[in-house]
């Protein structure tokens, strides 16, 4: 759209308000932002920007719109409220020595196979930023290419702001280099941490300052930056409710030929975005002898899944507010995420990624998945594939694996083709089941819902993912009989005006 319609709706509507482009080459989409009265995070602040984005609607003057709104994390979407935290205490037996991670999926056949350990491979980082870190060297950074997307500048160093001095989910300092340790550490076997790819870099991208809430949109500017900078790997130890925005920007990195992968979640039962995406691989946690982790996100969205619980990473510990180097213990789906990215740089180095390019085209992540589900993973007795995916990566069987023809692709590697497909990935329900839950809410025929819900999907997931009722009673997990109780309403003080018309306001007589 021209950009003179939609000043002029700022300018008369949202005074003191900017739109510039979300991308540089992509004149119709924009980054609308302002001021706010309301504090960041409340059921306010997202009804206010959740309002904003059905009125510019509603102006007729763009199709469509979504607000940036971070997650609210309330103990009623929690499995374990009292565990909200990346690192755990109650670290699983068998985690003791560092390198029980990279023998579960066998990364010692890989490195036979390919000794250059993924030499060459960039990899970039959506996370806290870096720190120089004894077991994270300057060699294993790339710095020439980091950026800082919150304060603007092209330097992501992480501040390192005292954890214990802030309220959960506000910050995770040091995450960024915790995350990035398991991907390409520089540690040794005997007290530090050796990477999955110690042959590649990390590119670091200052992105976020909470993996739990967070605003997409720096995270898209983050994954564009990546595509541009030839980056090969983007790792997203980060989720949320997810932004069209952070999808197109995924899109554009896979149509380039790279690989995209991100956490599925912790604590919460849901995959959050974007590893529900379409074009997005997702991981969840293990830990030692197979186990699946507790607290790990899972459902039929997941991919594979990789160590993640009671995982060795280069960390910090504070005192006299000071931060000092230190090797700690950490569980999170974050850690599952980024041994899956080390294990695509070794794929990547191993046939090289320009060939694996020029070979496939857009198609190089659908290849590896394809290996993945084929041949890269292994399946322990009992294993839950329709929750924690095809295995457990086997970086080893993978390398060794011959690549496929195109011909062997069958193309069932995206999913998210439609808003109803893109939110039941999230809450691993079908999407006939999802359809049926919100004809049923909306009264209108089925055909009508993925125009209706093409609306208000940001919105819807929001909801979603903050009221477990609300979820219940649209998939008929709580009630069957297509009544509508007070408690199943999401919160209206975080519903747009035009959202509870259609959702809630229409049904408190049914």
């Amino acid at each position: 759209m021209d950009d003179v319609p939609l000043a002029s709706i700022l300018n008369d509507a949202l005074p003191g308000w900017t739109a510039a482009p979300l991308f540089a080459d992509a004149d119709g989409m924009w980054l609308v932002t302002g001021p706010a009265e309301e504090r960041v995070g409340t059921p306010e602040y997202a009804r206010r920007a959740h309002s904003l984005a059905q009125d510019l609607i509603d102006s007729g003057q763009v199709e469509h719109a979504e607000a940036d709104v971070p997650s609210i994390v309330s103990s009623s979407t929690v499995e374990n409220p009292e565990q909200v935290s990346l690192g755990l205490s109650d670290h699983p037996p068998g985690s003791e020595h560092a390198r029980w991670a990279r023998d579960a999926i066998r990364c010692d056949a890989a490195w036979a196979i390919s000794p250059a350990r993924g030499a060459g491979i960039r990899i970039a980082h959506p996370d806290t930023g870096y720190t120089l870190h004894p077991n994270l060297g300057a060699d294993a950074l790339d710095l020439t290419i980091d950026r800082d997307f919150l304060d603007g500048n092209d330097d992501a160093l992480d501040p390192l702001l005292d954890p214990g001095s802030l309220p959960l989910p506000s910050s995770f300092p040091g995450h960024g280099t915790s995350t990035a340790s398991v991907m390409v550490g520089r540690g040794n076997e005997r007290d530090g941490i050796v990477g999955v790819a110690p042959g590649a870099t990390v590119v670091p991208l200052r992105a976020v300052e909470s993996v739990v809430q967070f605003f997409d949109s720096d995270v898209a500017r983050a994954v564009e930056h990546a595509r541009i900078s030839g980056c090969h790997v983007a790792s997203i130890s980060v989720g949320g409710l997810g932004f069209f925005g952070l999808r197109a920007a995924i899109d554009r990195a896979v149509a380039a030929g790279m690989i995209v992968v991100a956490a599925a979640g912790n604590n919460v039962r849901v995959v959050v975005a974007p590893a529900s995406y379409a074009n997005c691989l997702a991981a969840a946690a293990t830990g030692p002898e197979d186990l699946t982790w507790p607290l790990s996100s899972r459902g039929r969205t997941v991919d594979v899944s990789a160590p993640g619980w009671g995982v060795h990473v280069a960390d910090f510990t504070w005192e006299d507010d000071i931060p000092t180097p230190r090797v700690a213990r950490s569980s999170g789906s974050s850690y599952a995420a980024t041994h899956l990215a080390g294990v695509a740089a070794l794929w990547l180095a191993h046939h090289g990624a320009d060939a694996l390019r020029e070979r496939y085209g857009a198609r190089v992540q659908e290849v590896f998945l394809f290996l993945l589900r084929a041949a890269g993973s292994r399946v322990p007795e009992g294993w839950d594939a329709d929750a924690y995916g095809a295995g457990i990566v086997d970086a080893g069987a993978l390398l060794a694996a011959p690549l496929p023809a195109e011909t062997e692709l069958d193309g069932n590697t995206q999913r998210g083709v439609s808003p109803v497909t893109r939110l039941s990935a999230m809450v691993d329900a079908d999407p006939s089941e999802l359809a049926r839950g919100l004809t049923r809410r909306l009264t209108i025929p089925e055909a009508e819902v993925d125009t209706v819900v093409g609306r208000f999907e940001r919105e819807l997931a929001f909801h979603l993912a903050d009221s477990p009722a609300f979820t219940g009673e649209l998939l008929a997990r709580e009630r069957v009989d297509g009544s509508a109780t007070q408690a199943a309403w999401p919160d209206m003080r975080a519903c747009s005006p035009q959202f509870a018309s259609t959702f809630v306001t229409g049904c408190q007589g049914t």
